[in-house]
């Protein structure tokens, strides 16, 4: 590979990474699927199976949970023709419907990715926390400048994010 299509894959594994957020926080079970191929696979330690199953199963977790953020830090790949390696490192912030505490998780995804028919999707993930916390709730939506930002985000599809790509 020459240095513009080691560029060009790069850009593409990291949108994909971010479509996976997006995805995950805004229970958007379609888009989540898109970035899968048909025979990936995932293990995140308490799942371990087929992509699809597991998409599924995370946008049913995330519909669940009041709020949910996730966000891709340091992004480390090796192209390697049409196979990629990646280590992506993640911070998720899940806050539970009437739970008294929220939830931070920060870890690593280990990926494996194959361009096929020219589109670069995930073959493999795996998750590794590195560290989490679950301090008390503090959210305070009605108080000071809080109370003046009636902008809020949600799930698929009411989130505004929508309403901006499809306009």
């Amino acid at each position: 590979m020459n240095d513009l299509d080691t560029l060009l894959a790069k850009q593409a594994l990291h949108d994909l990474n971010m479509a996976y957020n997006r995805a995950v926080d805004r229970a958007d079970e379609a888009l989540l699927r898109s970035l899968w191929h048909p025979d990936a696979t995932v293990d995140f330690g308490y799942f371990t199976g087929s992509a699809a199953e597991f998409c599924g199963l995370a946008v049913g977790a995330t519909g669940g949970l009041a709020r949910s953020f996730h966000m891709a830090g340091n992004e480390w790949f090796d192209i390697r023709g049409d196979q990629a390696v990646g280590e992506i490192y993640s911070l998720t912030l899940a806050a539970a419907s009437g739970a008294d505490t929220d939830s931070i998780l920060y870890g690593r995804y280990l990926d494996r990715y194959e361009r096929r028919e020219g589109l670069w999707k995930f073959s493999h993930r795996q998750y590794l926390m590195d560290w989490n916390a679950s301090p008390a709730r503090t959210v305070c939506w009605d108080q000071g400048v809080f109370a003046l930002m009636q902008h809020r985000g949600g799930h698929a599809p009411g989130d505004a994010v929508y309403g901006l790509w499809n306009a």
